[in-house]
C-alpha cells in the first residue's frame, strides 16, 4: 500500500517530507489516526528521519500564501481547531487566530495552554460574530 510505496521511494533516494504532524483527525465518531503516525512508520521501517514539515506548524505554507497573493498577515485570520498546529502557525506568522471547538481542541485545554487565540468559537459559523456591516 501506501506506506511501502512511501519505503521504496525512500530507499531509492526520494526526499522524507511531511504535510503536518498532527496526531490525530476530527471524525464523525471521535478521533482517527492521521499524519505522525504515518511519519513514525516511515521512519522507522526507513531509519531515517521527515526533513521538514512544510504545512502546519510551519510557516512555508503561510509565508508563500501571503507573498502568493500579496496580503500582509495582519489582514488575515488563521482558523483551526488545534492549539499545538493552527494557532501556533497564525502566532508565529503574526496572524491573528481564532479556535474553533469543534474538533480536537476543548474549552478545557485552554486553561493550561501555553498557546493562547484570538478568538474562541464553539463553531465555525459562529465566526459570523467577527463580520461587520459597514
Amino acid at each position: 500500500g501506501k506506506l511501502n510505496k512511501a519505503y521504496q521511494a525512500i530507499r531509492q533516494g526520494a526526499r522524507f517530507i511531511a504535510t503536518n504532524p498532527d496526531r490525530t483527525c476530527p471524525y464523525e465518531d471521535g478521533e482517527i489516526p492521521d499524519c505522525a503516525g504515518m511519519i513514525g512508520a516511515i521512519e522507522a521501517v526507513t531509519g531515517k528521519r521527515v526533513e521538514i514539515v512544510v504545512g502546519k506548524p510551519s510557516s512555508i505554507t503561510v509565508d508563500v500564501i501571503l507573498n502568493t497573493m500579496k496580503i500582509p498577515p495582519e489582514d488575515c485570520l488563521l482558523i483551526g481547531d488545534r492549539l499545538s498546529t493552527d494557532i501556533f502557525m497564525g502566532k508565529n506568522s503574526g496572524i491573528s487566530t481564532a479556535l474553533v471547538l469543534t474538533g480536537v481542541t476543548k474549552q478545557e485545554d485552554l486553561k493550561c495552554a501555553d498557546i493562547k487565540p484570538d478568538y474562541v468559537f464553539d463553531s465555525v459559523g459562529d465566526l459570523l460574530q467577527l463580520v461587520t456591516v459597514s
